[in-house]
Order: C-alpha cells, then structure tokens, then sequence
C-alpha cells in the first residue's frame, strides 16, 4: 500500500502557470476602451447638438430684441399721439405776431412749415410771469418729427423755439384740416386770405397722416374745440 503522503502526491494536479496581475488588467482595458471610429462620431453629434443650441439661442435673443424694439415704438407712437391730440383739443383762437412783425392766425397750416396754432392750459407750475397760451409748432426735419413751442407768442428776431423730438424715421408727412366738409392742404383758406387774422377762425378737424416702418401708414383725426370771438354786451339790453 501506498503512503498517504504519497496517494496524495500521486493524485494532485499539477500547479499551472497563472497570468501576471498587470496583464489581467491590460487585457481588461483594451476590451473596454473607445475607438477612433467611436471617437469622430461623439465628436460629430456634439458638434451638432451646439450647432442647434446656438441657432436657437440666437433666434431667442433676435425675437427678445425685435420685440423690445416693436414695445418701444408702440409707446413712441402713443407718447406723440397723446401730446398732439392735446395741443389740438387745446386750440385758441389767440393769433401772433412772427419775428417780422406780421400778424399769423390762430392756426396756420402751410406746407412745410408743418402745422402751427396757439393753444392753452400751458401750466406755469414756477408762478412766472408769462402766459398761459404757447405757440406750437409740428414739422418733420431730417425724416424726424419735432414739436417746437416759444416762449412768447409775440415773437421778436431773436426768439428761438424749443424743439422736443417726438417720433424718428417719419416718411410722407401729411396735415390737412377739415372745414365746411371738406379737407383742405392749407389754412386758413384762399378765400378767408383777405380777412384779418384775428377773426379767421378754427378748422372743424385736423388730420395728421404720415409712414413709419414697420407699423405702415398712420393716420390720426382730431376734432379741435368750438372755438368763437368773445360775444360782447348788448348795449341796448337794459
């Protein structure tokens, strides 16, 4: 009989060769890395994944500032609306006398002298002493519509109107006042020319029409007030 020591020395497998631990781990990651293939795709997806976001982030901020621009010209147009409509409703039958010393209507409309007329309620918040009534004037210099007023309705050589800008990139500018049924390019009238001054009354209307992109062709009518001479006394009333 055998020898334990020996049955088990008989029977016992051989010890085999086991692989370096390095080389497990070398095999395990050129099993596990990326292509060059695989590298060019990722790239080529990236690449058009912010293409897409920059596009659209870009149409985003070009929407946000047409808009803003579409806000500020809709509040420009009421703003100049509102500061006509109350000139006009505030019309008086109140004539000048220019620089030259000429006596002007209450209102005139000439051209490209643009609209001008007297109006009232001009508010005297300092307690100076002027008048409450201010010559205004609306014209288009350099496609630019600018309101200007004087400080003194008789004016004198040296008097310079005070300009505010009201509205930009004005085309086709266009007064014209209502009167007797119908609109007329000039006032006062060829056949109220010989009239003095200070008895030509009021157009019934005005109507302002004039292009500004991208809004198109705006038109405002504004009805001015009843204005009449100051009814005096009846001497013979007792």
């Amino acid at each position: 009989m055998l020898h334990p020591t020996e049955r088990g020395h008989r029977f016992a497998a051989p010890d085999r060769a086991r692989p370096d631990d390095g080389a497990v781990c070398m095999s395990v990651r050129k099993t596990t890395g990326f292509t060059l293939l695989e590298l060019l795709v990722a790239v080529a997806i990236l690449a058009l994944v912010a293409v897409g976001s920059y596009r659209l982030l870009f149409d985003t901020i070009a929407t946000r500032d047409q808009g803003i621009a579409h806000e500020k010209g809709l509040r420009d147009l009421q703003r100049a609306g509102m500061i006509l409509q109350r000139d006009l409703l505030q019309a008086a039958m109140r004539p000048i006398r220019d620089e030259f010393g000429d006596v002007q209507p209450a209102l005139v409309l000439a051209g490209d002298k643009g609209l001008e007329f007297t109006r009232r309620g001009w508010r005297n918040p300092l307690q100076q002493s002027r008048s409450e009534l201010v010559r205004v004037r609306y014209r288009v210099v350099s496609g630019q519509l600018v309101r200007e007023h004087w400080t003194v309705l008789d004016r004198a050589r040296t008097s310079a109107p005070v300009q505010t800008i009201l509205l930009d990139d004005i085309r086709d500018f266009r007064v014209q006042a209502y009167a007797g049924g119908n609109w007329t390019q000039a006032w006062p009238l060829l056949s109220q020319s010989q009239r003095d001054p200070r008895t030509q009354p009021l157009p019934e209307a005005v109507e302002v029409r004039f292009t500004r992109e991208p809004l198109g062709d705006i038109r405002r009518v504004i009805l001015l007030p009843e204005t009449t001479a100051d009814a005096k006394p009846d001497e013979n009333k007792s």
